[in-house]
């Protein structure tokens, strides 16, 4: 299983709209990227680091796919449209990772 991983660092001046980030953006890539193999969305909004500071990052969030072939095909058809709708709840670049999940 792939898992494709957004890390949404919390760097001065930052912002992040969470509440847009789970009704709006997420609920539209499931949308987008589910016919294309996306079986799972899953995002920790950050609320503080150990020591009471803000949190390192805003959220993070994970989305798993059957494969990378099906990864690469739902970005080629809705890339676009997922990356334009970035500016509307951030102005935060995203860390992505491509990672294989891994029993625990």
């Amino acid at each position: 299983m792939l898992c494709i991983t957004a890390i949404y660092p919390n760097d001065p001046e930052s912002r992040f709209d969470a509440g847009y980030y789970l009704t709006s953006h997420a609920e539209t890539a499931r949308a987008l990227l589910s016919p294309h193999g996306l079986t799972a969305i899953r995002t920790t909004i950050g609320t503080a680091a150990l020591d009471g500071s803000p949190p390192p990052y805003w959220a993070v969030s994970e989305m798993h796919f059957t494969s990378r072939a099906d990864f690469d095909a739902a970005i080629a058809a809705n890339g676009d449209a997922l990356f334009a709708d970035i500016p509307n709840y951030t102005n935060v670049t995203p860390i992505l990772q491509v990672s294989e999940l891994a029993a625990a």
